[in-house]
């Protein structure tokens, strides 16, 4: 075959696998849209949350420690996954995390102190993410399941699949925080009111992903043997997975500094911006996320899954800098739609990459790891942020988290640059035979 005939049958490939989805699996789709409908959920949360705590009287810092509590939930719950989910099986536990997380949000129509606010969070695995992008106990069960859901060559576009419906579901999510404006006008509620019923709308779409994980089929259990305890050290890839985790952890840590949730009260205070008007903007946000997914998949097949994650990666640490300084709303929001864009395009690249260099038994020990390390980080930068803003300025978190994360897009890419996966491999040996 010549090297024309080659590039054309790949091209011709990419676009059917992007362009036609009979190749997802039932239990894909069931993953995906329970992840999406997880999202949809947890991101009107992400914009309305710290604005309802500051509603409740609390001050920024206690505002963090709640923000910080779900994140440090979903670590916890992670190491649950790696110890015991071959024992009590994958599609129970997503069930269950789904439950939980539908009794915490029950809770918050009817709790207003600290503490149990504290408690509930931690215990409903409340985050509210980077960027309301659905993170969950969940999350490193849905990753090691769908690998085995798609030949090695569409993996890389499942996640694709995987992550742009998540930002969709992200996307409408941040449009319906706007709802709580909508409940004041036309019904009268009052401020708390109107939030608290948004409560119970997210604990209804939680129970819906509980239904859908339920009817998983038996194929998304581990096809290894059953009921053995994952002990860490003794992965064979554990150097590698420990090495990307704390890199990882990084990247989380930044992104965590400049959550939905603080970034939806920076643009409430510094710019005046309404609960509606909030809405539109992380709407926008989102749906250019979900753009730059589908993109990122063509973009990993063309130059690779590590230069993807990099090479769009630090461009939107820029415009994050940009925004800091941004001298009126229109500009800042601007900076942020090109940061949004850029910034979460290496995702399906990093799925991708990270399930496929280690092997098949190792999957869910390797996402329930970097979920550990992320969710531990990402549990500081919320208290970090609102610590830094108290004593000086938003601008310095800002611009903090994108100075750290060009740092770790490049140490992540001097070290790993030579470590590529199987597909890549072979499509470099049938370039060069080609030739």
């Amino acid at each position: 075959m010549s090297l024309i005939n080659f590039k054309t049958s790949e091209q011709e490939m990419n676009i059917r696998l992007l362009t036609s989805f009979d190749w997802v699996t039932r239990d894909a789709r069931l993953i995906i849209f329970a992840r999406a409908t997880r999202t949809f959920a947890q991101s009107f949360i992400a914009v309305l949350m710290a604005l309802y705590l500051t509603e409740l009287g609390f001050s920024l810092v206690q505002i963090g420690m709640v923000l910080s509590a779900g994140v440090i939930g979903v670590a916890a719950f992670a190491v649950l996954v790696g110890l015991v989910s071959d024992r009590v099986g994958r599609r129970n536990l997503l069930v269950a995390f789904s439950l939980v997380s539908a009794v915490a949000g029950l809770a918050l129509f009817f709790v207003d102190e600290l503490v149990p606010l504290l408690l509930i969070a931690f215990v409903g695995s409340l985050s509210t993410g980077g960027g309301g992008g659905g993170e969950s106990p969940a999350q490193p069960l849905e990753l090691a399941i769908l690998p085995d859901t798609a030949p090695a060559e569409r993996r890389t576009d499942l996640f694709a699949v995987y992550g742009i419906l998540a930002r969709t579901g992200t996307a409408l999510g941040a449009l319906a925080a706007g709802l709580p404006a909508i409940f004041q006008e036309f019904f009268g509620l009052s401020t708390l009111s109107s939030f608290k019923l948004m409560f119970i709308g997210f604990a209804v779409l939680q129970i819906a992903g509980a239904i859908l994980y339920g009817f998983l089929s038996s194929k998304v259990e581990n096809p290894g043997e059953r009921g053995g305890w994952t002990n860490p050290m003794k992965l064979p890839s554990r150097r590698l997975i420990f090495t990307l985790t704390a890199l990882f952890s990084v990247d989380t840590f930044t992104t965590s500094m400049v959550m939905q949730s603080l970034v939806a009260f920076w643009f409430s205070t510094k710019f005046g911006l309404d609960v509606s008007s909030l809405a539109f903007v992380f709407f926008f946000s989102h749906v250019l996320t979900a753009v730059s997914l589908w993109l990122a998949a063509k973009i990993s097949n063309r130059f690779g899954l590590l230069n993807t994650m990099v090479f769009t990666h630090i461009p939107s640490s820029f415009f994050l800098i940009a925004a800091a300084f941004a001298p009126t709303a229109w500009v800042a929001i601007l900076f942020w739609q090109l940061r949004s864009f850029l910034g979460q395009m290496d995702t399906p690249a990093r799925d991708s990459y990270t399930m496929a260099i280690v092997g098949p038994e190792e999957r869910v020990a390797m996402a329930s790891i970097h979920m550990v390390g992320r969710s531990a980080a990402g549990a500081v930068g919320p208290s970090v942020t609102t610590a830094l803003w108290s004593v000086s300025s938003a601008a310095v978190p800002l611009v903090s988290a994108a100075v750290l994360k060009i740092a770790y897009d490049l140490t992540l890419y001097a070290m790993f640059r030579k470590v590529r996966p199987p597909e890549e491999i072979e499509r470099a040996k049938k370039r060069d035979a080609s030739k």
